[in-house]
C-alpha cells in the first residue's frame, strides 16, 4: 500500500501542473481587460502599461505562465490585482470558511444518510422504503441555490429560526458555540442535499446485497440480535464503498460551494473565485483553483487508502 501511496503522491504534481495550465489557459481566454475593468476606461495609457508590466501581463503567455508557474513551485501564487494582496493570506482567510461549511454540509449528509440507507434497505420495498427513495429523487432534482431559497424563506424569513448569513464573523464567533453553528445550518443543508441523496442511494444497495449474502443467513441462524447482524455485520461491510465516496465527495464539496456562498453572504473561497472571474483578477483564480484542485487529489488518495484499511481483501 505504501507504494501505492508513493505512486500517487508522484502524480499529484503533474496532475496539478495540467491543472495549472488549463486554468491560465482558460482565463486569458476569458474576454476583458483585468487592467481596465480595475483602473477604468479612462485611465491614462501610462497607469494602465505599468500596472500591466507590474503582474506580468504586457509578456507573451508562455512567458507569463513560466513565470507565474516558478513561483507556485517556492509557494508564491501571486498578487491580487483587485485586492492588491496576496493569494496565499486571501486563502489563509478564507479556506478555513470553505472548509468548516463543507464539514458541516457533509455531518449533515451522514446524519441522514446512514439512517435513511439501512431504513430503506431493511424496509424494502415498503412505504418506507418508497419515502426514502422519494427524497433521494428530490435530491438529486432540485438545484442547491433553489433549495437555499427555499430554505431561507422556511426557515429565516417565515419562521425567523435560523440567520441567513453570519458565518465567519466575529459576532458570531464572540457569541458561543450555539451563535457560531447557526449560520451554518441552512447552508449546509443546501449544500449536502445532493451528497445526502447519493450517500443513501449507495448505503441502500451496499446494504440490500450485503443482507442477501450467505454470511448473513449465518448470523442469523446463529441466534444474534437483530440490532447485532444489522450494525455489526451487515453496516460495516456496507460502509466501505459508503465511506470512499464520502471522501471523494467532502474533495467535491470544496469547489461547489460559488452558488452557496455567494447566497449566503459566506466569505469562503467560492464567493472569492466568483468575484475574481467578474473582475478578471487572474492570480485569485489560477491560486485558488490549485488549492482546490489539491485539495480534491488529496481527497482521492485518502478516499484510496480509506478503502484499502477498510476491506483487507483490498491490496494495493
Amino acid at each position: 500500500m505504501w507504494r501505492y501511496l508513493g505512486r500517487r503522491l508522484i502524480q499529484v504534481p503533474l496532475v496539478l501542473v495540467v491543472v495549472s495550465l488549463m486554468t491560465f489557459l482558460i482565463t486569458r481566454a476569458t474576454p476583458g481587460d483585468p487592467v481596465q475593468i480595475m483602473l477604468g476606461m479612462q485611465t491614462s495609457k501610462e497607469a494602465a502599461d505599468a500596472m500591466r508590466a507590474e503582474f506580468n501581463l504586457d509578456r507573451s503567455l508562455p512567458e507569463q505562465y513560466v513565470l507565474w508557474i516558478g513561483k507556485v513551485a517556492t509557494g508564491d501564487l501571486g498578487r491580487s490585482i483587485r485586492l492588491n494582496d496576496t493569494v496565499t493570506s486571501l486563502l489563509a482567510e478564507r479556506f478555513p470558511v470553505s472548509l468548516q461549511l463543507a464539514l458541516a454540509a457533509m455531518l449533515f449528509a451522514l446524519a441522514v444518510s446512514i439512517p435513511l440507507g439501512v431504513l430503506a434497505a431493511l424496509r424494502r420495498n415498503t412505504w418506507i422504503d418508497y419515502l426514502c427513495t422519494g427524497y433521494t429523487v428530490l435530491g438529486f432534482a432540485v438545484p442547491n441555490f433553489a433549495l437555499a431559497l427555499i430554505l431561507i424563506y422556511v426557515f429565516s424569513i417565515s419562521l425567523d429560526w435560523l440567520p441567513i448569513t453570519g458565518i465567519g464573523s466575529t459576532e458570531a464567533a464572540a457569541g458561543g458555540w450555539w451563535t457560531y453553528i447557526k449560520p451554518f445550518i441552512v447552508p449546509a443543508i443546501a449544500l449536502g442535499t445532493l451528497q445526502t441523496a447519493m450517500l443513501t442511494r449507495l448505503l441502500r444497495s451496499s446494504m440490500i446485497d450485503i443482507l442477501s449474502q450467505d454470511y448473513m443467513r449465518t448470523a442469523r441462524a446463529k441466534g444474534l440480535l437483530p440490532s447485532t447482524v444489522v450494525i455489526v455485520h451487515a453496516l460495516k461491510n456496507a460502509m466501505i464503498p459508503f465511506v470512499t465516496m464520502a471522501t471523494v465527495q467532502f474533495g467535491y464539496m470544496i469547489g461547489i460551494q460559488v452558488t452557496i456562498e455567494y447566497i449566503f453572504a459566506v466569505p469562503g473561497m467560492g464567493s472569492a473565485i466568483l468575484n475574481a472571474v467578474v473582475t478578471r483578477d487572474f492570480p485569485v483564480i489560477q491560486g485558488f483553483t490549485l488549492v482546490i484542485a489539491a485539495f480534491f487529489l488529496f481527497a482521492n488518495i485518502t478516499a484510496d487508502m480509506l478503502y484499502a484499511l477498510l476491506d483487507p481483501r483490498i491490496r494495493y
